[in-house]
């Protein structure tokens, strides 16, 4: 039993009641019918004591007074071993009760999911939280402009390097704590009012003194434990380009330090601009944005090969800023997409505007760059179950 067990578990066995919306049933005799909520069992294929859970609560035995934290049902921490999760849920179930630890998480974005907890976290559940989940396209839009975003209305998704932007009607927010000043319990609950939000972003470029600037990694760890107890999706800290892989890297020495520490990652965020070949250009725009393309995947595979357990997002990229060729950024927004769509460690992506060819003029009428990135087709983020 974990540190976190040993010093709530006797306000827990004192004070513990289940919430009225919870319903938990003994009798391990009776054949499981598949419900609208979550439903854990204590035996496998649904046997056992079962309880039915609320999708508005995160079930743990720490509050860190919130009043949607509570314990999970009597006799359930520790205890479960089989789920039942509706279609259009995600679930998270960790050891710890900070959640933390060995965890799985499950996104019924196909099909409802009945299964067995796997080895990891079976019988040792002590953390879990299930919420709604979108199945937004891959291709999002990036911009701290909500009138440029509604323009953009072929992206289901958006984010603003910010944590408190609204969704912006069939148009989801993906909140990201940007700096280790917003990686606060206060902002763990104030997702838990966020139904809209089912995935976060975490650090901006902490390798950058210019952005979130967070040096020392361990820093950057312990505020990174506090975000996963929002029990949602949660990236890794985005870094700039070349800082996410290679020896003494600061992406390398974090994923070490959370594998070590036995720390959920769900997926990588990448920042990618082609630096240093902005004047490495061939005879022709096409010719150009085709080797720019060849790098842009090249990158991409390497990070894949360096990290195979997660899901990539590319949530900072373009042609180089210094390109001022608008044909050329369109070559590339093609040829890239046209990649990312089918290959299937790419879940979401987002093309970043430079100030040389921005998405929306200074009217904010949409551009001839940004009409093109609007049309770019693109598949859901999960054309498949998570489990």
């Amino acid at each position: 039993m974990n540190y976190r067990k040993l010093l709530f578990g006797v306000l827990v066995i004192t004070f513990f009641s289940c919430k009225k919306s919870d319903t938990v049933s003994n009798n391990n005799t009776t054949t499981f019918q598949p419900g609208a909520k979550l439903t854990v069992a204590k035996s496998v294929e649904m046997g056992g004591a079962r309880a039915d859970l609320s999708p508005d609560t995160i079930y743990s035995s720490i509050s860190n007074g919130l009043n949607k934290f509570t314990p999970l049902p009597t006799g359930f921490e520790d205890a479960i071993v089989s789920f039942y999760l509706p279609k259009g849920y995600m679930a998270t179930f960790a050891e710890n009760s900070d959640g933390t630890g060995a965890s799985s998480i499950y996104v019924a974005s196909q099909t409802a999911i009945t299964a067995t907890l796997s080895t990891a976290v079976r019988r040792k559940v002590s953390f879990l939280r299930y919420v709604p989940v979108t199945n937004p396209l891959k291709k999002g839009f990036a911009s701290t402009d909500s009138n440029a975003v509604k323009l953009f209305n072929t992206s289901s998704w958006y984010y603003g390097w910010s944590f408190n932007r609204p969704s912006l009607g069939s148009i989801q927010y993906v909140s990201m704590t940007w700096g280790k000043g917003s990686a606060t319990i206060d902002n763990v609950g104030y997702l838990l009012g966020r139904p809209d939000v089912d995935h976060l972003l975490s650090f901006n470029e902490p390798d950058n003194t210019t952005q979130a600037n967070i040096p020392i990694i361990d820093t950057a760890i312990a505020r990174y434990k506090t975000m996963l107890q929002s029990g949602i999706r949660l990236g890794a800290p985005a870094t700039t380009q070349d800082q996410m892989s290679g020896a003494g890297k600061w992406g390398t020495n974090f994923m070490a330090a959370a594998q070590a520490q036995q720390l959920r990652v769900d997926f990588i965020p990448l920042h990618w601009y082609d630096w240093g070949n902005q004047s490495n250009n061939q005879a022709t725009d096409s010719l150009t944005a085709e080797a720019i393309f060849n790098r842009f995947k090249t990158y991409v595979d390497k990070i894949h090969a360096a990290y195979p357990a997660q899901k990539i997002w590319i949530t900072e990229f373009n042609a180089n800023p210094g390109r001022t060729s608008v044909v050329i950024h369109k070559y590339f927004m093609k040829l890239s997409t046209d990649w990312m769509n089918v290959t299937d460690y790419v879940e979401r992506y987002a093309y970043f505007f430079p100030a040389a060819v921005p998405a929306v003029d200074a009217l904010g009428v949409m551009t001839d760059a940004g009409r093109y990135w609007n049309n770019i087709t693109s598949p859901v983020s999960f054309p498949v179950n998570i489990e």
